[in-house]
């Protein structure tokens, strides 16, 4: 049975392969070695050197958003996976092109939603919004930030992540809370009511 520690040992070999030698360059020997693990260790986790780097990059980008899954911090989460991807560029662009965007988008969109989840949790607390409406809004504001990360890798990841987070955390402000209350206010009528 491979080591329990093998796919993090991979995973950090990688990563210090990444410092000196272009991902097209990495061998699996050469990260077996690094690792202390052997070449079967390898092919029990990764079936090659793409699928570790995708498995580096979700880890590292559900990381950094879970980390700060709270409504005071949540822009700080999202300006982390940003900067991560930015200062990361080659492993981002092997795993975006592994994932295919239809997949990197069902896997933002997941790390998303459990950071507003709480978020429109935490605000909507006094008001009286029924669950769709709830769901809504928190896919709403979610999609709302996917857009923008989808555009931004789209247009190779140069606009300064500093500035687009600011900018969502901007709109954001207040927008959620404004939101909840117009469906509590109002809620979504259920199909057959007048």
């Amino acid at each position: 049975m491979p080591h329990p520690d093998a796919k993090t040992a991979l995973a950090l070999a990688l990563r210090d392969a990444l410092t000196t030698t272009p991902l097209s360059k990495v061998t699996v020997s050469g990260l077996t070695r690094t690792a202390g693990v052997t070449r079967q260790a390898f092919y029990y986790h990764f079936s090659d050197i793409r699928d570790l780097t995708v498995w580096v990059f979700k880890r590292e980008v559900a990381d950094q958003i879970i980390s700060h899954a709270t409504y005071d911090d949540w822009s700080e989460g999202l300006l982390a996976m940003l900067v991560w991807m930015q200062s990361h560029p080659e492993e981002t662009r092997s795993a975006i092109s592994s994932l295919g965007m239809e997949e990197l988008q069902i896997f933002l969109h997941k790390q998303l939603r459990t950071v507003m989840e709480p978020i429109v949790d935490q605000l909507g607390a006094d008001l009286t919004v029924t669950e769709g409406d709830r769901m809504f809004i928190t896919d709403h504001f979610t999609l709302a930030i996917l857009g923008h990360i989808s555009q931004w890798i789209a247009t190779g990841m140069s606009a300064d992540p500093y500035i687009l987070t600011e900018r969502i955390a901007r709109i954001l402000d207040g927008q959620v809370l404004r939101a909840l209350t117009l469906f509590s206010e109002k809620p979504t009528a259920a199909p057959g009511r007048a």
